[in-house]
């Protein structure tokens, strides 16, 4: 059995469901690429290009190999993007990453590279990171002398060898075993947006919900309960747990949301009329695609507006670019739509001010209104905190787990669209299809989904604004 780089980081991650997928393939949940898995594939490969086009160019290029792949007899496999044959004899290892910046699971990465051309018994030279420079800003065609970073990793990486070289031999011997305990795996003290794919096959017995509903529990806590096998919610005291911790298992014991109506109330003590429901939908990519962007950077393309007076009218705009092109015109549609006053709602707020933030820096002459529109930015997802809280979100408040209890009739489920990383990718489409019947479905599936984001923001609002007067002439709540 041959393990690769990708089967490393697997193990290390989880090594029993490295083990499962390798030696009982039909057991093992089958874990599709997502989309977004796809396109950093893709830009990687991207990126990829530009690094051979410069390596090409040097006089030394002859020294230089592309691909280069080693194998050792116990099965380890690695293919180096790019090596280098030095007069010594010794080989410098080139890891291409399409990343901003060199981060620790690329030191892992390169270190198992390493460790294999070792033990081939080739001498290990320079070890370099290849990354994208984040202060490089395209402007004309892309200069990948300056937008190409080559980060001198070598002491980092070797310090990480013996480490690595002791754990390839454990990845090894455990697949080398014909069986292995079933009953769990080590993903038991992670949190939940860090289970393997295998979790629910080696832990079934774990409740639903279950102590990893509640949000942002520390590593510590989890481990206490792991050991003391306290899964359950029913298994925990409320004085053992944090304020957002305990309002999750207050909506569990008791069976229905928790609701603070002092919460709810001091957030709508903020809000002036008209209400400004607000999304952005931005492309990102590793390689610039315009003039006047840097690496990784956001260019917002579309955003959907819906407007509710305080007589109940509502009404929507929107706007789409269908080219690429900075978003001066997005900028002056939103100039037209939103007035001077009125509260902007956003959900997770922190992305449509980041987006608001970078185009006041790229329009000087719109800042005013820009900054003016992250000052008036209301979260609607602060709500969902500590005023209304109900264990059928499971522990989220993201708008894909609130919509579906709160507002069920509306859903993302049958539109082709449903995501951010789906809209990126449609917008791409959209932009280079020449059928004019492909290109106007992609156009409407667009709008449709960027719409349904502000229309369940308003649907939601208008939920928790009922409850709080039901509350308030009821008497309930805290």
């Amino acid at each position: 059995m041959n393990l690769t780089k990708t089967d490393f980081i697997q193990f290390l991650n989880c090594p029993k469901s490295f083990w499962l997928m390798r030696n009982k393939p039909d057991e093992c949940p089958c874990e599709e690429l997502s989309e977004y898995g796809q396109k950093l594939i893709k830009e990687g490969y991207e990126f990829e290009s530009y690094v051979t086009q410069l390596i090409k160019n040097l006089p030394d290029t002859s020294s230089f190999e592309f691909q280069k792949t080693f194998e050792t007899e116990d099965g380890l496999f690695a293919r180096l993007d790019i090596a280098r044959h030095n007069d010594d004899g010794s080989i410098n290892i080139y890891e291409i990453k399409s990343s901003n910046s060199v981060k620790d699971e690329h030191i892992y990465d390169t270190a198992f590279q390493a460790a294999i051309v070792r033990r081939l018994g080739a001498k290990v030279g320079k070890i370099f990171i290849v990354h994208l420079n984040k202060d490089y800003m395209r402007q004309g065609d892309i200069e990948p002398e300056k937008m190409i970073v080559f980060a001198d990793k070598t002491i980092k990486v070797k310090e990480q060898l013996p480490k690595i070289d002791s754990q390839i031999n454990q990845a090894l011997a455990l697949l080398d075993q014909e069986s292995i305990d079933e009953t769990s795996c080590s993903c038991l003290y992670l949190s939940k947006s860090n289970h393997c794919s295998s979790f629910d096959y080696f832990n079934p017995d774990i409740p639903k919900p279950s102590i990893y509903n509640l949000p942002r529990i520390s590593s510590r806590k989890l481990e206490d309960f792991v050991i003391e096998n306290r899964f359950g919610l029913d298994d925990l005291d409320s004085d053992e747990l944090s304020k957002l911790q305990k309002l999750v298992l207050s909506s569990h014991q008791n069976n229905k949301p928790h609701i603070n109506l002092a919460d709810i109330e001091n957030f709508f003590s903020y809000l002036r009329y008209p209400l400004y429901f607000l999304d952005y939908e931005a492309y990102g990519s590793a390689i610039p695609v315009i003039d006047g962007l840097r690496p990784h950077a956001h260019l917002p393309f579309q955003f959907s507006l819906h407007v509710l007076e305080e007589n109940g009218t509502l009404t929507h705009h929107e706007y789409l670019a269908e080219e690429i092109v900075l978003p001066i015109k997005l900028v002056e549609a939103l100039e037209k739509y939103i007035g001077d006053y009125g509260s902007i709602i956003a959900w997770h707020k922190v992305y449509e001010n980041s987006r608001n933030k970078d185009m006041a820096q790229l329009y000087p002459a719109k800042a005013t209104f820009l900054n003016d529109l992250i000052d008036r930015t209301l979260d609607l997802e602060d709500i969902f905190k500590t005023g209304y809280v109900d264990i059928a979100f499971g522990g989220s408040t993201s708008i894909k787990k609130v919509l579906p209890v709160i507002v069920p009739e509306l859903s993302y489920d049958s539109m082709d669209i449903a995501d951010g990383t789906s809209a990126m990718d449609g917008w791409a489409r959209m932009i280079t299809e020449k059928d004019a019947n492909k290109r106007e479905k992609l156009k409407q599936d667009l709008l449709a989904y960027c719409k349904l984001d502000t229309l369940a923001m308003v649907k939601i609002f208008q939920f928790i604004e009922a409850q709080t007067n039901e509350g308030l002439s009821d008497g309930i709540g805290e």
